[in-house]
């Protein structure tokens, strides 16, 4: 039975927790970008002209003008215009929401430079990063190996753009990520392939019903009693992200009244331990409870 619950540890927990870990490791790299950004002097005309070779970091805030290959687009704000190379640069998406710096606040959507053709004139952006001088001496934005380039399309209120991309530049749910799907099929048939072979006349029958139910577990997240424990699960993980949005926010001096990092820290790792016991406690009632029901209809 040994090997049933290894691999059940390994495609249901090892691999998706070292997928949120990426995920978590990405986001927070984009919301130092940001940051950075924050600092960075905003471009006019003036500095495009700049005769110096030496690379330096801007941001600037404007709409689309147009798009130039695959690749490159335009990017204008009435005084300045200048090319933005989108070569292995992903563009993330900020919507306009309701409640921006709320719990509810969503992440922005990424995209490859492929997919961006739709969109229409005018749409607000954000570039910060390095400006560079291409093979032709024009200076365009591009990423370097010292900077990667930020770039943002967006709704709402330019001015707040970047405070409202690191409240909201975390996952809802880090443990489901592009291993998590993967990493559960893999599971699902490695268990069924065991409680198969443990399952027949010469195996051991008890394994092969745990097996089974471990291979069926998934399936059951939202099925009761186990739905209560995953909903508290949501629930608590949602106020943790919220804690440590705040705690972003109080380090870039967003105004958090008496409420200190510290705190909202604190306040974030005691949240994300309850909300990994309620996950835990809702797979092991619903595994133990579909292990009875299998054993209750072979008799």
């Amino acid at each position: 039975m040994l090997p049933i619950f290894f691999l059940a540890a390994i495609f249901y927990a090892l691999f998706p927790l070292w997928g949120a870990w990426r995920v978590r490791r990405s986001w927070r790299h984009f919301r130092e970008t940001a940051t950075q950004a924050l600092d960075s002097p905003e471009l006019d005309f003036s500095l495009v002209q700049l005769s110096s070779a030496e690379p330096k970091s801007f941001r600037l805030t404007g709409t689309l003008e147009a798009f130039e290959g695959d690749d490159r687009l335009w990017i204008g704000n009435g005084g300045v215009s200048v090319a933005v190379s989108l070569r292995g640069t992903p563009v993330y998406f900020l919507d306009d929401q309701p409640e921006p710096l709320g719990p509810t606040a969503v992440p922005p959507r990424m995209a490859q430079a492929s997919s961006l053709g739709a969109l229409p004139e005018g749409t607000q952006f954000l570039v910060a990063g390095r400006l560079i001088r291409d093979r032709n001496g024009q200076m365009h934005f591009a990423s370097t190996d010292e900077q990667r380039l930020l770039v943002i399309a967006f709704e709402g209120d330019p001015a707040t753009v970047l405070i409202r991309a690191v409240f909201a530049g975390r996952p809802l749910v880090d443990h489901w990520n592009a291993w998590t799907p993967v990493s559960l099929g893999i599971g699902f048939v490695s268990l069924l392939i065991l409680a198969y072979l443990d399952l027949r006349t010469s195996g051991d029958r008890a394994a092969g019903f745990v097996g089974l139910a471990l291979a069926l577990l998934p399936s059951t997240f939202f099925l009761p009693p186990g739905i209560l424990l995953f909903y508290g699960f949501a629930r608590t993980w949602a106020g943790a992200r919220h804690h440590r949005a705040r705690m972003d926010l109080a380090l870039l001096g967003g105004g958090v009244g008496c409420l200190t990092r510290a705190h909202h820290r604190r306040q974030a790792l005691v949240r994300e331990l309850i909300a990994q016991l309620f996950l835990a406690a809702g797979a092991v009632v619903n595994a133990v409870l579909l292990v009875l029901a299998l054993h209750w209809w072979r008799g």
